[in-house]
């Protein structure tokens, strides 16, 4: 009887994980705001990601598209800045080569941005 139910468990998952992983919805198309939010020591930081999906851009920058990431990076001056929003966990980080920190990378948990009127 036990084992019984942990195999409809193991079914059950089975038949969810192929459908995600057999998903052939078409990929998003035209624009969309994301607010990312983080605390760090007891303040609240906020990011605003504007993408385009159609021309691959992340707040005007040309970006990489993937299923599950979209990265870019921003260059000033002798400062490489490296950025990696994660598309299935909705997690934003960020870096900067050569910087060195003790802490991780910031990481900002992002939803997309309500609109304001």
């Amino acid at each position: 009887m036990k084992y019984s139910f942990i195999i409809i468990i193991l079914a059950f998952l089975l038949i969810v994980s192929s459908a995600v992983i057999a998903d052939d919805s078409e990929p998003p198309t035209g624009t969309a705001a994301l607010l990312c939010k983080m605390s760090k020591h007891a303040q609240l930081m906020t990011q605003t990601l504007s993408i385009d999906y159609d021309k691959q851009l992340v707040n005007g920058i040309s970006a990489t598209f993937t299923p599950s990431i979209i990265v870019w990076t921003v260059e000033n001056g002798s400062i490489t800045e490296h950025h990696e929003l994660n598309r299935i966990t909705g997690t934003y980080t960020y870096w900067v080569d050569n910087e060195p920190s003790a802490d991780a990378p910031p990481t900002f948990s992002c939803v997309k941005s309500p609109p304001k009127f």
